[in-house]
């Protein structure tokens, strides 16, 4: 078998599908996802687990590639549990209301239209991390699989999710929320979830739909958040919020309609946590604004800095025993009062939790906590073949020019006496991500272009910088 290198991925595997382009037959073929089967099944009998529970999103191609993984689980004598269409924080429940270790999500999460992939965990909620997928990576290609007569049941667990879900939150006072899932997998959880918890719900792109015909459903993109700003305003609703293609991530809008960046939905999110736990850790990536780490100290905590991706900062969470953490991405990891993986459903109800609480609007709690010019997060192209050996050049010649206002945590993050740049490698796509900060406009728009001269000198790094 012909196995792309790329797909294996820093916590993850990810690639293309053959139904969207041609030249995929080495990525996320049938037989590769068969081969990638039997080889987490073999890895799973190497922790002396003999169950899978396994979802999938919704796209066209999902449960092609469902049924083929589930085939290979199989074939190494695994009893697969197929939980059908779902988000994946419906999966990490799964596996927590079923009792199983293993789980792999079947999903393309934000990556466009013609992706997928899998993650996957051997622990419950803690997802893969390099040194694991290489061992995956390894089994694959050395052919020394497990085997056995596995089996497949069915089992619904939708219901149980959201009874969960909703029992956990209790909304003080009326709130009208927007809620756009993009047409993605969200949107067969969304509207019931909230409007159990109490909230009046207007709908938007609540149907579901593999084609997405209104707008790609990841909050990262500012263009995905058009429609929702507008409904806010037109509706005079409380909030807005937005999910992407799996439900783990969750974008916000305040009362005017205004973005939200989920660090500083972190931010208050974390202080009733803080109340309840003082001194506790919390835990964010390193896209985040300083504003955050201000604010967490002003509220008793502790702030630790970590790498971007999901596994790496569950096992963090772990790590320093952190009661709550969160990406700028909009992964929001809640531990105190829920089971620690990130899920955009939940983040959304405990910030509506926190905001009926308080009797105020968001933004006027905003206002209150500190504040810095902050970029989108853009992107530029980077092949996947040599982005980490480009990265690795850039952080170099950061830290000869910066010395030790670099902090290489996950790429570089320089900062300066009025703000703060950072460009990492994408963990999902060819490509690099940089975000900027800065005291004022001007300030981070000079750190901007700081970066963009010393980058211009990088022939592997695209010259188009997306999202700005």
């Amino acid at each position: 078998m012909q196995l792309k290198p790329t797909l294996f991925r820093e916590y993850d595997v990810r690639g293309r599908v053959p139904e969207v382009f041609d030249d995929a037959t080495d990525e996320l073929s049938d037989d590769n996802m068969r081969l990638i089967g039997r080889g987490f099944g073999t890895m799973a009998k190497e922790r002396g687990l003999d169950r899978v529970v396994i979802c999938h999103d919704l796209r066209h191609y999902s449960p092609r590639l469902r049924d083929r993984f589930a085939e290979g689980l199989v074939a190494s004598g695994m009893h697969v549990v197929d939980i059908g269409c779902g988000l994946s924080p419906t999966l990490y429940f799964a596996q927590i209301h079923l009792d199983s270790p293993a789980g792999v999500m079947i999903t393309a999460s934000h990556n466009p239209q013609g992706w997928s992939g899998l993650k996957m965990s051997l622990n419950y909620v803690q997802t893969l991390l390099k040194p694991e997928i290489d061992r995956l990576h390894e089994i694959c290609r050395g052919g020394a699989f497990a085997a056995g007569e596995g089996r497949i049941e069915q089992t619904d667990v939708r219901q149980a999710y959201l009874d969960d879900m909703v029992a956990r939150v209790d909304i003080q006072r009326p709130l009208k929320i927007v809620l756009d899932p993009g047409n993605g997998t969200a949107a067969l959880f969304c509207v019931e979830a909230f409007e159990r918890a109490g909230i009046d719900v207007v709908a938007l792109f609540c149907e579901p739909d593999a084609d997405f015909p209104n707008h790609f459903p990841n909050p990262s993109e500012l263009s995905a958040r058009e429609a929702i700003r507008a409904k806010v305003i037109e509706t005079g609703a409380d909030l807005g919020f937005s999910f992407d293609g799996d439900g783990d991530r969750l974008g916000v809008q305040d009362h005017a309609g205004n973005d939200v960046n989920a660090d500083r939905v972190l931010m208050l999110l974390a202080r009733p946590v803080l109340a309840r736990n003082p001194g506790a850790p919390v835990v964010f990536d390193v896209k985040c604004t300083q504003a955050l780490a201000e604010d967490i100290l002003a509220h008793g905590g502790t702030p630790v800095m970590w790498k971007t991706g999901h596994s790496y900062i569950k096992t963090k969470m772990v790590e320093v025993d952190a009661p709550i953490a969160g990406e700028r991405s909009g992964h929001l990891f809640i531990r105190d009062g829920f089971h620690g993986y990130d899920d955009g459903l939940y983040a959304g109800l405990r910030l509506a939790e926190y905001v009926a609480a308080e009797g105020r609007p968001l933004a006027d709690l905003l206002a209150e906590a500190p504040r810095y010019v902050t970029s989108p997060e853009i992107h530029i192209e980077c092949a996947d073949e040599v982005k980490y050996e480009v990265m690795e050049r850039v952080v170099a010649e950061f830290q000869d020019a910066f010395g030790d206002r670099v902090n290489d945590i996950n790429g570089a993050r320089v900062t300066f006496e009025d703000g703060w740049g950072l460009v990492r490698p994408s963990s999902n796509l060819p490509e690099l991500v940089l975000v900027f900060e800065g005291q004022t406009q001007e300030a981070m728009d000079a750190i901007k272009e700081r970066f963009r001269e010393r980058l211009r000198a990088y022939p592997e790094i695209g010259t188009t910088w997306h999202n700005e």
